[in-house]
């Protein structure tokens, strides 16, 4: 097996894992409250994920940009992390001031301040989370990558499970649990972890921080404006809709989320794959190869989501059913993000941090614009158009402007397969005759197997070729 092949299947331990964990929680959850309640378990999803994009303030991606360029990668790592901790500290004092003035933000009455305050305190430890796997991937160390993954889901599913079995059923039991759960696996990570981190022999190097700070910083507006992407689609529904519908896109949102297995795999492989190759001056044949077989793969389980939907839906209780008519959508989520890591890499390689603000801009224009229109007519199925596209939109807008400064290479198999999806997802949405949705997503996986038939010969030759290489 290839060096290559062992890395995947190691990440890949992790990804697989902590998706089937995400999956057995949803029943869990569904199972204890209704979707309205799971509606408002959403709205401390909308908060985790803000906070998760914007606390590292882009010194996780300066950090990532800099591991094979700088040699004392302890030292990288402590001085990667001090201004995201002193941020934390800044923050995480605002939310607790100010908890009750959160919670009317988020849950629209001032009781609930105690979640404020542990969400305020797990901020240190998400931050250590992220460079801690950030670390691991950066060092191939898949293995323990894909444990902490697992132990973190674990962690979350065991008390979810015990609040739910032991206190009320309701949106408050399971986001406290959420909360617990991710900090014992968070603080567990850290133990472990700090072997890794140079605090006793640690030289400040202001060059170092000024670097990372003018690749990291411009990346901190673009991933805020990315995360009003991630979370608008659930304030828009929430307000121009209401708390059941938010509830079940919630719910199918998880669906479609089985797709990220092989974002995350292909993503944590991927990353400092694509840096070694940069530096080693591989060719370009190497960067489009990689991209077509990622899409091909990802698109093909695309469609078999969409095939065995009718069977996937049957883990969620009856009042959830509409949630098979929402997710054919969500999916271009994982799709484009996964397809975008491979033709962006120009906007990292010349370190133009800066585009992805225009980028996500874009994304968020088209967000918006569908939202508003089509959320008061369809409801959490609006919603769902409307996130697939800006997905769609934010993919063609950081392909263009990564080929504008790098050689780059063609997309055309990615457009011609993105349309096909995009009418497949729409017929699945609003098509209820089973027979017929069944043989058009047969068709598409076969249409798709042909399209891609050039693309897994190259891919068996490549793989080949690296095992001749290594035996020789």
């Amino acid at each position: 097996m290839s060096i290559l092949l062992r890395r995947l299947f190691h990440f890949t331990i992790g990804s697989f894992g902590s998706a089937l964990l995400n999956l057995i929680t949803i029943p869990v959850i569904t199972y204890f409250i209704t979707p309205e309640e799971y509606g408002k378990t959403s709205m401390f999803l909308v908060a985790q994920s803000l906070l998760i994009l914007v606390i590292n303030l882009g010194y996780d991606q300066a950090f990532a940009r800099e591991f094979y360029e700088y040699k004392d990668k302890k030292n990288l790592l402590v001085t990667a992390l001090i201004i995201p901790f002193l941020f934390a500290i800044l923050l995480a004092s605002g939310m607790i001031i100010f908890s009750h003035f959160f919670s009317q933000l988020l849950f629209g009455v001032r009781i609930y301040n105690g979640i404020i305050v542990a969400l305020a305190i797990s901020v240190f430890l998400l931050i250590l989370e992220r460079f801690f796997l950030l670390l691991f991937r950066m060092e191939n160390r898949g293995l323990e990558f894909s444990f902490f993954n697992i132990l973190i889901k674990f962690s979350i599913l065991v008390c979810t499970v015990l609040f739910l079995t032991n206190f009320k059923h309701n949106f408050i039991t399971v986001i406290y649990a959420m909360i617990v759960g991710q900090m014992i696996g968070d603080f567990l990570l850290s133990i472990r972890c700090l072997s890794d981190l140079n605090l006793r022999h640690f030289q400040f190097d202001f060059d170092l921080l000024k670097k990372m700070s003018q690749f990291g910083l411009p990346i901190v507006l673009a991933n805020f404006i990315y995360g009003l992407l991630v979370i608008t689609d659930k304030l828009f529904l929430g307000y121009l809709s209401n708390f059941e519908q938010l509830g079940l896109y919630t719910a199918a949102f998880k669906i479609a989320s089985a797709l990220l297995i092989f974002q995350t795999t292909f993503t944590n492989l991927w990353v400092p794959t694509a840096y070694e190759w940069y530096q080693k001056k591989k060719p370009i044949s190497y960067f489009q190869g990689v991209s077509e077989c990622v899409m091909g793969i990802i698109a093909l389980f695309f469609v078999l989501l969409l095939l065995f939907k009718g069977i996937i839906i049957f883990i969620l209780p009856n009042e959830y059913q509409e949630a098979q008519y929402i997710f054919p959508f969500l999916c271009f989520y994982p799709l484009m993000m996964t397809a975008s890591s491979t033709t962006q890499l120009g906007i990292v390689f010349f370190k133009k941090s800066y585009l992805n603000i225009i980028v996500s801009l874009i994304a968020i224009v088209v967000a918006f614009t569908l939202y508003i229109c089509l959320i008061p007519e369809w409801g959490a199925i609006g919603a769902a158009i409307a996130t697939g596209t800006a997905y769609i939109a934010l993919f063609l807008a950081k392909t263009y402007f990564s080929m504008r400064i790098w050689k780059g290479f063609s997309i055309k198999r990615h457009s011609i397969v993105t349309f096909i999806l995009y009418i497949l997802a729409f017929l699945n949405s609003f098509s209820h005759q089973l027979i017929f949705i069944s043989i058009l997503n047969l068709s598409a996986l076969v249409l798709l197997l042909w399209i891609y038939y050039p693309v897994i010969k190259w891919g068996i030759s490549f793989i080949r070729n690296k095992k001749s290489l290594e035996n020789g």
